[in-house]
């Protein structure tokens, strides 16, 4: 399935941009409609200016203000990569200096920055679902065009510099093409190989020793989509031991195959298929770069 380009400009005063969400104003905010799927984002997710949040396809960031089940957001060592995550996304967008009062953006130079998305669908958070690049776009290409993309224009994108570096999880979804996909994974490997990022402190498939949720935001490194599973079982069900997580997850909507049982492997639902708990150590039986979920 093509995507559909759209032009516009990357802002973030005001906003809390992380590792793998920012706030992008397209020139024509009527091309949102364009976008396939059931979920839109209409005039209540947007701006002033007609602008909405991205979630940046691909990648999962460590999380810097998450709240899930509440009452008060929660992060992951900020120190161990989320930061990272955030700043290298928006020095590689442009921004040259950016100052922050905790996770929310007072000032930034420029206050603006040139950029176009690549956009397959809409989350059920009213975000874009897409591959973000700076500046123009293509050669002869513009907004409303729909372009398959080939894994040369994907290495232009945020998303596959954020990869390469280490600095973001893979996290891929039935959207995305199988061959961008291929890409996505080789690029993730060699960062791990090589340690870089947070690939240096990672224990999701190793194993996380768990006392509790300071454990999730201070030391552990885990993969986003594990930590916002556990930060929620922990502030839902704060005196039931970890051995009911995989009955927290059994409960959960996550929808996925397993790339390495073939093609013809059936869709599960609920991470507790991958999960395994032993007294208070948590990890992945799989990497993540071998499951597909379910877009939500």
């Amino acid at each position: 399935m093509p995507m559909l380009l759209i032009e516009g400009d990357y802002r973030i005063l005001n906003a809390k941009p992380d590792g793998d969400t920012v706030r992008f104003d397209p020139h024509d905010a009527a091309f949102w409609y364009d976008i396939p799927g059931t979920h839109k984002i209409d005039k209540t997710h947007r701006n002033s200016r007609g602008g909405a949040n991205l979630r940046l396809d691909a990648i999962d960031a460590l999380e810097t203000h998450y709240l899930g089940t509440g009452p008060h957001e929660v992060h992951q060592p900020l120190d161990l990569g989320a930061h990272a995550a955030r700043d290298e996304l928006l020095n590689w967008l442009g921004f040259t200096t950016v100052q922050h009062a905790g996770e929310k953006v007072t000032a930034s130079t420029p206050e603006s920055v040139p950029g176009f998305i690549l956009a397959s669908a809409i989350d059920v958070h009213s975000r874009c679902v897409a591959l973000a690049g700076r500046g123009a776009p293509p050669a002869g290409k513009k907004s409303g065009d729909w372009i398959t993309v080939d894994v040369p224009l994907l290495r232009t994108t945020a998303n596959h510099h954020l990869l390469a570096l280490g600095l973001v999880f893979p996290t891929f979804y039935a959207n995305l093409f199988p061959d961008l996909r291929t890409e996505l994974t080789a690029v993730s490997q060699q960062a791990r190989s090589a340690g870089l990022g947070v690939w240096a402190k990672d224990m999701t498939t190793t194993g996380a020793a768990i006392t509790g949720l300071s454990s999730l935001t201070d030391n552990l490194v885990l993969l986003p989509k594990l930590f916002r599973r556990l930060a929620d079982h922990l502030r839902f069900a704060p005196d039931s031991s970890l051995d009911c997580f995989p009955s927290y997850l059994f409960g959960g909507a996550d929808r996925f195959r397993i790339l390495s049982q073939g093609p013809t492997a059936k869709t599960l639902t609920g991470l507790h298929h991958v999960v395994e708990v032993n007294g208070g150590t948590v990890r992945m039986t799989h990497p993540i770069e071998d499951l597909v979920f379910a877009e939500e």
